[in-house]
């Protein structure tokens, strides 16, 4: 097989590691985000209305 043809073989595999990878702490960092913005907005609501009372 030609070196050229072998290096992009490697590159596309590589790239399909990392996209799975990536895809994979995404989907797992997800829950994360959602629970710290919850949280941020529950507190800046709680802030609002101490400032209101």
């Amino acid at each position: 097989m030609p070196k050229i043809l072998e290096d992009l073989l490697w590159c596309a595999a590589l790239a399909t590691w990392l996209m799975m990878f990536c895809g994979f702490v995404i989907a797992a960092l997800r829950p994360l985000a959602k629970s710290v913005r919850c949280r941020l907005a529950d507190r800046a609501k709680a802030k609002k209305s101490a400032l209101n009372h």
